[in-house]
């Protein structure tokens, strides 16, 4: 059948002699149409109102006899009247079979009439219409489309890293605290204060203590001063006395002195050789040391290899690279034990010239010192007098400088004593190391009781990105891989209003871990998801995420099409009877 919007009987023609079973324009009712096909599909002719008065009789006569045409009061032919040729007045003229003759201007033929009323009602036909474009729409949309199916996971977030642990310091009950959980603090803000009234008053007695010790102290110092000014005037007096015996004794005592200066300088210049061959020696010995055990190390790492390359888990080459290190240091081994020999001869001979400079010097001093014996004889009984003095100041100053190193000793005591108080006052004031956000604050209100090593805050420092750490029941990790897509959906945020933040599983547990829950017990498994962003934009606004803000994940494990959630229980319901 051809619609068109053409009326010219040229167009007519052409489409019934390339075989069109019926011309209808475009604008013809629905209704009409609808009868149309009908009678063209039982085999009838159908030409549109007002295109009959076109078409000459030999156009219709040309086409083929099995064609049957009746014309109503629009001119359309009608399938229940058998055409042949078509009169001037346009009258049909019947066919063998029998049916009567119809003028076009006299309504439907009583064929025609039959024919209509046996075509379904309205109402019938509009509902077989619409169930098979139903099934024509819901069957490929039922077979080829697909939803997702999910795996949810409950978490919270948390910085990628470790976080600042706080613990308490000292026992004791905390007065206040400063911040709350959730929280963004500075390096050096307060987050809590411990009781410290005792300390306090302690604090205050030590420093009135060391204010006495120093004032005793300044005392001592002073008498020991003026015992030093007499001790040197009696030096002077004495001194005047043996001026007159020291003359006999100068040349001896200038030799005595001499050597007694030199031999010191002497020694102690051949002891700094003993001494930097004695520390070659060591630095050799433990060079020599480290060396074996790093051979040790080369020979034990060249076995291990050797083992994992006759197993087959490495490549020769890594073996042969290990023995290179291993000859290597065989190598250092051999130079560092020469060091070592070396070292051993050098002190050796160090230490026989040592001693002999020693014995040496000591043969000089003791000549010299009898020859002074023998000069200052008489000098003694002389200065016996003024040695006496002499001996009573020391005594009596030396007793003063025992009393004042005591002092200061008290007095170095005190102030460590203060420094450890000073510590334990700053640490009764727990304050944050770092820039960050309150991740945990276990200690939520004043008047609580904390024991030393007990978490009193955790910091999670800026700048750290986050994750969320997930739980996830055994069924539902199952299907779960990392790299998965998710999508979080934030308690804080309803996501019908913020919508979601897309992330990656980035781990999984290997392992499972029992939790108690409200029914029992359940396996569950540990996610971490990374966020592709740590923010959440909602209109103009940019709402920053921090730890410890709560979210569901969501994981797709898979992709399913509706045909098969239709027939899972038909599957079910037959797995179930072979299973009978």
């Amino acid at each position: 059948m051809v619609l068109s919007n053409h009326d010219s009987p040229d167009y007519i023609r052409k489409a019934l002699a390339a075989g069109a079973r019926g011309y209808l324009l475009k604008n013809t009712p629905a209704q009409e149409l609808i009868h149309a096909i009908h009678l063209i599909y039982r085999g009838y002719l159908q030409i549109g109102p007002g295109l009959f008065e076109k078409l000459e009789s030999s156009t219709l006569e040309s086409i083929d006899r099995n064609n049957s045409l009746t014309v109503d009061n629009n001119h359309l032919i009608d399938a229940n009247t058998l055409l042949e040729p078509v009169t001037a007045d346009g009258s049909i003229v019947p066919v063998q079979t029998g049916m009567p003759t119809v003028v076009a201007n006299d309504g439907w033929s009583s064929a025609v009439q039959e024919q209509l009323e046996a075509l379904p009602q309205v109402w019938t036909r509009g509902l077989l219409y619409f169930l098979g474009i139903f099934a024509l729409i819901a069957l490929p949309w039922v077979l080829f489309s697909k939803v997702d199916e999910t795996s949810t996971a409950r978490g919270r977030l948390e910085p990628k890293g470790a976080t600042i642990r706080l613990d308490a310091k000292s026992n004791g009950t905390v007065i206040a605290v400063r911040v709350k959980e959730g929280q963004f603090v500075r390096a050096g803000q307060v987050l809590l204060e411990l009781e410290s009234n005792i300390l306090r008053t302690e604090f205050q007695q030590i420093q009135a203590k060391l204010g006495g010790q120093i004032e005793r102290l300044t005392q001592s110092e002073l008498i020991k001063n003026q015992v030093m000014s007499s001790l040197s005037v009696q030096k002077q007096q004495n001194q005047a006395q043996r001026l007159e015996k020291q003359a006999q004794v100068a040349q001896v005592r200038q030799t005595l002195s001499s050597t007694q200066l030199s031999a010191p300088l002497q020694i102690a210049e051949k002891l700094t050789e003993v001494e930097k061959a004695a520390a070659n020696l060591n630095a050799a010995r433990r060079t020599l040391q480290v060396v074996k055990q790093g051979h040790q190390n080369n020979l034990a790492e060249v076995e291990r290899y050797r083992k994992l390359w006759q197993q087959g888990a490495i490549a020769e080459v890594k073996v042969v690279e290990v023995q290179k290190q291993a000859n290597v240091s065989s190598s250092s081994l051999v130079q560092s034990e020469g060091a070592v020999q070396d070292a051993e001869k050098l002190l050796q001979g160090q230490q026989k010239t040592y001693q002999k400079l020693q014995q040496q010097l000591q043969a000089e001093q003791t000549q010299l010192q009898l020859r002074l014996k023998e000069q200052i004889s008489n000098q003694q009984s002389i200065e016996q007098g003024g040695t006496l003095t002499l001996s009573k100041s020391q005594q009596q100053l030396d007793d003063l400088q025992v009393q004042i190193s005591t002092l200061k000793s008290e007095i170095t005591q005190t102030q460590k004593q203060i420094q450890s108080l000073t510590l334990q006052l700053e640490q009764r004031i727990v304050r944050s190391p770092a820039n960050g956000v309150i991740f945990q604050l276990p200690i939520k209100k004043a008047q609580t009781f904390v024991q030393p090593g007990q978490v009193v805050a955790q910091i999670a420092p800026q700048g750290l990105p986050l994750i969320l750490k997930a739980q996830a029941s055994s069924q539902q990790s199952g299907q779960m891989r990392v790299g998965m897509p998710v999508k979080l959906k934030f308690d804080a945020y309803p996501f019908q209003d913020y919508g979601v933040i897309s992330g990656k599983l980035r781990w999984i547990s290997p392992d499972s871990k029992t939790i108690d829950v409200g029914q029992g017990q359940a396996e569950i498994f540990e996610l971490e998801i990374t966020l592709d962003k740590n923010h959440i934009e909602n209109a103009d606004r940019r709402i920053q995420l921090t730890p410890g803000q709560s979210a569901t994940a969501e994981t797709i494990i898979r992709q399913r099409r509706i045909i098969d959630f239709i027939l899972d229980p038909f599957r079910q319901l037959q797995k179930g009877g072979l299973k009978l």
